[in-house]
């Protein structure tokens, strides 16, 4: 087996051309997935802003999430056994609920993936800030992403050693973190299991179902990314078997390093009054119990997790666009370069370039605007990738030996599409959310717009859809 890269055939045309260099194993599909998920940052960050909204609600709404996680996991992981192509939720779309839809996600991700490296950029700032003082976090976030737009244009073996690297770092504090809270355990878990935040008096009170619905959706967002192996297929070595395993496992890990540091952050806190009501919970925690200078190295990781995630989504917002191009689903004076794979990396580079542009004028958007973008733009696209994994199997063409297929089909898509539709309907009653609702909506029917009033009436841009390529390569 060599690594050279796979003769890729398109349908229709019966025309091949030179694809992405196949080198990924598993373990290397798996370091890149969870480089852009970046465990340790959303423990920090997100986990530390759940904890102070629904202080110990976070134990049920980040295991509930963890469950729901798996079952979105499992639908990732039959769409790319079955379509294991570059493009991620978009070419798993497009395959599988057709064209229209695949648009739609197109503009999905080309909206979601940018805002995300934003919203990680701009964090930056704040963990470099304990060393250097008086950084401005928008030109920070803009080196921070010319270095992961750089760094994403090397060889995709390279990128997974950078960003496993980075990796080891973050596992690393949270390893920290969950051996504070070990022994230093001031209360049962049983004290964990009635939600309770606090009031406006300032002591603890249970925070209802609501309140339990909401943070369940922030264990989901915090835990969210493990789709991205699917960007990878056509680098990763027996792509219908290992991606597969890739996103299982990168949703396992991400789990199980989410969930775990989180219980022992609040089994070991002095206080959970205290620990609930601090600005930054988590790092009030860490300092409470490691002292002041590993408190700041700590948060230092934390600046080098952010660069080490925007590279790995840089990674995935390259093929996202170039996936897009080759299949023809953009204007050709646009698809011709954007679908050129580079040199001896074999990187779609002008793509990855773009798509980093885009993320640079994406840091200059306010904070609450990304925010409210991101988090509709995800819980949408789930969504789509829900009802592709319940339709999935009335396809033909690929022996059901050859791929994988999730246990007690349809029941983990359709409980996924319950919950998803769940959380889409209790953003639309809730005034506070519209902007978000609407973003996502807007996107989405924006994608419809652009392929019935202009992909579709135009021959030479109709779909070029990538159905098969040499396997052994």
């Amino acid at each position: 087996m060599t690594n050279s890269p796979p003769t890729l055939t398109t349908d229709g045309t019966g025309a091949s051309q030179k694809g992405l260099a196949r080198s990924l194993g598993v373990g290397g599909n798996v370091m890149l997935t969870l480089s852009s998920i970046s465990p340790a940052a959303s423990v920090f960050i997100l986990g530390g802003a759940a904890l102070g909204a629904y202080g110990t609600g976070v134990f049920w709404g980040f295991l509930i999430g963890g469950v729901i996680s798996l079952l979105v996991a499992l639908c990732y992981a039959e769409l790319g056994s079955r379509h294991p192509i570059a493009g991620g939720d978009y070419a798993l779309v497009s395959r599988t609920l057709g064209p229209a839809s695949g648009c739609a996600v197109f503009f999905l991700g080309l909206v979601g993936l940018p805002l995300s490296q934003a919203v990680f950029a701009l964090g930056v700032a704040d963990y470099l800030g304990v060393t250097i003082a008086g950084m401005d976090p928008v030109v920070t976030a803009l080196g921070v992403t010319l270095i992961a737009t750089v760094v994403s244009c090397l060889n995709i073996r390279t990128n997974a050693w950078v960003t496993g690297t980075f990796l080891v770092v973050e596992i690393a504090a949270l390893v920290l973190l969950t051996g504070l809270g070990a022994i230093h355990i001031e209360r049962p878990v049983t004290d964990l299991l009635n939600p309770q935040a606090l009031d406006s008096s300032g002591a603890l009170a249970p925070i209802g179902i609501a309140g339990l619905v909401l943070v369940i959706t922030q264990g989901v967002f915090a835990q969210f990314g493990y789709g991205g192996a699917v960007y990878f297929s056509e680098e990763t070595k027996n792509p219908r078997r290992n991606v597969a395993r890739a996103v299982l496992l990168s949703a396992v890990i991400t789990v199980v390093v989410e969930v775990v540091p989180l219980v022992f952050v609040m089994l070991g806190a002095d206080s959970l009054e205290g620990l609930v009501g601090a600005e930054l919970p988590v790092q009030a925690f860490l300092e409470q119990r490691a002292g002041h200078a590993l408190s700041v190295f700590v948060l230092l990781s934390m600046a080098l997790a952010i660069l080490n995630a925007n590279i790995a989504l840089s990674l995935q917002a390259g093929r996202l666009l170039f996936a897009a191009a080759r299949d023809k689903a953009l204007p050709a004076v646009l698809a011709k370069p954007l679908s050129r794979v580079s040199g001896a990396a074999h990187m779609p580079r002008v793509a990855t370039i773009v798509m980093g542009v885009l993320s640079g004028l994406c840091c200059l958007i306010p904070m609450t605007v990304l925010l409210n973008a991101t988090g509709s733009t995800v819980v949408t696209g789930f969504a789509f990738i829900a009802i592709a994994a319940i339709v999935v199997r009335r396809q033909g063409g690929v022996p059901a030996s050859e791929l994988f297929r999730m246990p007690f089909w349809p029941a983990p898509a359709l409980v996924a599409l319950v919950v998803i539709a769940s959380v889409i309907g209790i953003s639309v009653l809730n005034p506070e959310q519209w902007v978000s609702v609407s973003i996502a909506g807007g996107v989405v029917v924006a994608g419809y717009v652009y392929y019935f009033g202009y992909l579709r009436p135009r021959k030479g841009t109709a779909f070029l859809m990538l159905e098969a390529w040499d396997d052994e390569q």
